[in-house]
């Protein structure tokens, strides 16, 4: 199955996305530490302000539909 999803990156080459993609996908990569925090749409003005201004330990933050 594939998903609508958009991959993006800041501050690196984005030639190796595929490859990068396909590892997590084989579960070959684990991104789970990488992941901090997650919000809600609705809640998206305050997750880009914790992303922002690198609060609460931030490093990634991920913002479900």
């Amino acid at each position: 199955m594939e998903k609508n999803l958009t991959f993006k990156t800041g501050g690196v080459d984005g030639c190796d996305c595929d490859e990068i993609l396909r590892l997590i996908e084989q579960k070959k990569i684990d991104t789970t530490p990488l992941l901090t925090h997650t919000f809600p749409l609705r809640e998206i003005e305050q997750a880009y302000d914790i992303f922002e201004n690198r609060k609460e330990g931030v490093i990634k933050v991920a913002i479900r539909p």
